[in-house]
């Protein structure tokens, strides 16, 4: 046997140990890419720029902080008044929420401050509470016109007890009072429906204000500031027709822009904020052509100077970018700029026709802000990001290099060509990978939440970058994060090959699918649908286990319980099943055994140890019937060939005893006691014959030592014969037959000569024992597609036995034995007709014997 290298043990060891290094070394290149995104950008890119600003991430950059800028100034006309934030301003939330602009001189019933709007959006913002936990609530009341009245409870119930307003009762008797129905209002339960007890809300003088009232169901939020008008949204609701009707859409109206203005407000100022004077290298220029408005965080930009002279010094400062309305005057000096891009993107909202939008970066980064760290680190590290990705490559490579060698060698070893597995192998194909995955899943998650892998650097939609990160030793991923990292990925390829391997080894000895779950799980479906008539009581009480366990768990239950549960329901249903089938087993295994199948044997295969030992013990008892079946047939078969062998041994002295016979009738003796002695010898010998040629005969009939020679016979000319032989015989005993035969031929497939042994049998046997001066009827008819021929006679002697008895060899209807037979012609009749194909039949009735043959 050649023996194969990567088939060794050590060879093994050594590529294991090599895949763990070569994962390392790719998580960790990828780990350092994957920090630093100008590593990862300039790679990607293809090219390798000398300094940062000439790399496609800082023109990134640029762009999302001038994105953020454009976002805040497009705010300006909402928040701002005169160039400055003003929280007096007007702010109609419905116009806002459409994008669209307050009008001054009609803001709108739903208008607010905008410092109210803010306030209260820090108050939303911090979480609101749920709607039943609010002390208060809303009463909602109807008008005869279909138009409804808003009231807090706290009012419509000082309204009620001050008399200003009262429920209308259809009677004193129905029992309910004012405080009652105060009282399911507090609670939220009152409702008019069903009942004609309550007839509206009337004022202090009886006049009928309101037709119906009930608790409001609809959206609402708790109000920390009244309108510019100092109204309520139950107010606004109350005397605007717009909003009669549709208070929930008022409170969603005026949350949705609360919650909106706050955000959009702190990122405004925020981002005006982040970028001043003096605490970045960024500088903005925007001027709207068409206002005569200059607007910058540069203050010597904002002087009114010659607008060609700022943009110049703008670009002598640095990397710059130039936006005008039409895309042929846009201009940088930037690499990596899509100018359409650039321009979409800044595009400052209101302003499409006249303005120009001027970015840059100070280069010499003056000012150590984001724009100086990220040029700090691609000097010292945006040189290895070719090196770091070529390192990764290589050991991508290797590592696939080792997953092909291990593959091949998986589950051989250098001492045999045999496949070996390993216990794990065994394991059912998906518990192994479930547990696999949980025993990598658990630790990565209880250990991974504690690495802050967000240290990866990048820019939100306002410029702003979003880093974490404590002590560095490379870009933005501490030692220790790195630690963790590199132990993680070694346990993950701990655990991958673990169950990689297995799978190969699982593939190759053909098991993967046959030691499967899924499986195993078809082949018990499939068996419960083929014993669906056993098993469906057992599903249906499991059916019902199941439904109460689910009640008690909705009742009481947790998450404990419910696996519990779960794993208990699972448990019955098997044992249910598995028991239903294994009963069947036992009592289909009785039913063949009772039913002389006795070397039937029970599969026991799946059976528990109970039902196994009863199946063994039936399956011995079977044996053992097998055993007496067996001692039974031979001694059966030994007195038959003593039958058969003395009956051959007897036929050669009565056949000298037949001819003596003859010879003593030819010698003429006068004496007549000698000539009665002689026809007493003749009668004898000749019954002995009969009775010798009878038993084996029935011998032959019994052991199927008999050759068959089919033809077509009809049935009706057969019966005629047979009657016609036997018509002597009835005479001598004033017997007389009723023939009654169809007019047609009835054809039979049979062998002519024993067909007519089974005939000679029964016509003979009512020769016999039929009582003297009665009738014997023989009938043949054709009964679907059946002949039907019966003889029936009144016997002579009484017939105090069954008609099965009548059939066995040596019983005669003759008690006494007095008459002449063997008491085997009904027998061989029987079974010549059953060889036949045909089917006999006795009946007896007091004394009454009929014999049915049926082909």
């Amino acid at each position: 046997m050649k023996q194969k290298w990567y088939q060794t043990t050590i060879a093994k060891g050594i590529l294991i140990i090599a895949e763990h290094v070569f994962l390392l070394i790719m998580v960790c290149c990828f780990m350092c890419l994957m920090s630093y995104p100008v590593l990862r950008s300039e790679m990607f890119s293809g090219t390798h720029a000398e300094k940062y600003e000439d790399t496609k991430t800082f023109a990134d950059q640029v762009l999302h902080t001038g994105q953020g800028i454009s976002s805040a100034l497009g705010r300006r006309e909402v928040f701002e008044t005169d160039g400055a934030y003003d929280p007096e301003k007007i702010i109609n939330v419905g116009n806002y929420n459409q994008g669209e602009s307050t009008d001054a001189e009609n803001p709108g019933s739903l208008s607010y401050r905008l410092g109210d709007l803010v306030s209260w959006g820090k108050t939303a913002g911090s979480g609101s509470e749920e709607q039943d936990s609010y002390e208060d609530n809303i009463v909602v009341c109807r008008r005869a016109d279909g138009t409804y009245h808003y009231y807090y409870y706290s009012e419509f119930q000082e309204l009620i007890q001050n008399g200003d307003l009262s429920f209308v009762m259809a009677s004193d008797e129905s029992g309910m009072t004012q405080e009652d129905i105060l009282l399911s209002l507090k609670e939220r339960t009152f409702s008019t429906e069903g009942t004609d007890t309550f007839k509206g809300v009337q004022d202090k003088d009886n006049r009928i204000l309101y037709v119906d009232c009930w608790n409001y169901d609809g959206y609402w939020c708790k109000e920390e500031y009244k309108t510019v008008e100092g109204k309520s949204i139950l107010e606004v609701a109350n005397e605007d027709e717009a909003w009669n009707g549709h208070l929930s859409d008022a409170f969603d109206t005026v949350e949705s822009a609360v919650l909106s203005i706050y955000w959009e407000v702190d990122q405004y100022r925020s981002i005006l904020e982040s970028y001043q004077e003096g605490d970045t290298n960024f500088t903005y220029l925007y001027v709207d052509q068409t206002a005569k408005q200059i607007i910058s965080n540069r203050e010597e930009y904002q002087m009114g100077e010659d607008l060609e002279t700022t943009l110049n010094k703008i670009r002598e400062s640095g990397k710059y970018a130039i936006i005008y309305p039409r895309l042929a005057d846009f201009e940088t000096n930037m690499k990596n700029v899509n100018a359409e891009e650039w321009r979409s993107t800044l595009q400052v909202q209101g302003n499409d026709d006249a303005y120009v939008f001027a970015l840059s970066v100070d280069t010499s980064y003056p000012v150590q802000d984001s724009f100086y760290t990220e040029s700090q680190l691609y000097e010292e590290y945006g040189g290895r990001a070719v090196w770091v990705f070529a390192a990764g490559g290589a050991a991508l490579l290797l590592f696939v290099l080792g997953l092909v060698i291990l593959t091949a060698g998986a589950g051989y070893n250098r001492r045999d060509e045999e496949l070996h597995l390993m216990a794990f192998d065994h394991w059912k194909t998906e518990i192994s990978a479930c547990l696999i995955f949980l025993a990598w899943f658990v630790p990565v998650i209880l250990v991974g939440t504690n690495i802050s892998v967000s240290s990866v650097v990048s820019y939100d939609e306002y410029g702003n970058m979003i880093q974490t990160g404590g002590s560095q030793i490379g870009p933005y991923i501490s030692t220790g994060n790195m630690i963790m990292i590199g132990l993680l990925a070694l346990y993950t390829c701990a655990l991958f090959l673990t169950g990689y391997l297995s799978l190969v080894r699982r593939i190759k000895a053909k098991i993967l699918w046959k030691n499967s779950l899924i499986r195993s799980l078809g082949h018990f479906l499939k068996t419960i649908f083929r014993n669906m008539h056993i098993v469906w009581k057992r599903i249906l009480i499991f059916a019902v286990i199941v439904l109460f366990h689910w009640m008690a768990f909705f009742s009481y239950g947790n998450i404990f319980f419910f696996g519990l549960m779960v794993l208990a329901e699972i448990l019955v249903f098997i044992y249910l099943i598995r028991d239903a089938i294994g009963k069947h087993k036992i009592q289909k295994g009785i039913e063949q055994i009772a039913g002389g199948q006795v070397d039937y044997k029970i599969d026991i295969a799946g059976l528990s140890e109970e039902q196994k030992d009863i199946a063994e013990n039936i399956n011995s008892i079977g044996e053992g019937l097998n055993r007496a079946l067996e001692k039974s047939i031979k001694s059966e078969r030994l007195k038959t060939d003593l039958i058969t062998n003395v009956s051959h041994d007897i036929k050669t002295p009565l056949t000298s005893i037949i001819n003596y016979v003859e010879l003593l009738k030819q010698e003429n003796f006068q004496d007549p006691k000698i000539q009665r002695y002689i026809e007493i010898l003749e009668a004898k010998s000749q019954r002995l014959k009969t009775l010798t040629e009878d038993v084996v005969e029935a011998s032959k009939v019994s052991s199927g030592n008999i050759t068959l020679e089919f033809m077509n016979i009809n049935f009706v000319e057969m019966i005629q014969q047979t009657s016609g032989e036997f018509e002597e015989k009835f005479k001598a005993r004033n017997l007389t037959e009723v023939l009654t035969l169809p007019e047609e031929e009835v054809i039979i497939r049979v062998d002519g000569r024993r067909m007519w042994r089974v005939l000679e049998n029964i016509y003979n046997n009512a020769a016999k024992y039929a009582m003297e001066g009665t009738r014997v009827y023989a009938d043949l008819k054709v009964v679907d597609g059946k002949a039907v021929f019966s003889l029936k006679n009144i016997s002579q002697q009484p017939l105090n036995i069954s008609a099965d008895e009548l059939t066995e060899r040596f019983i005669r209807g003759d008690i006494s034995r007095s008459t002449e037979g063997s008491g085997l012609g009904l027998s061989i009749a029987k079974t010549l007709t059953e060889m036949q194909g045909g089917k006999f039949e006795l009946y007896l009735d007091g004394d009454l014997f009929r014999v049915t043959i049926t082909f």
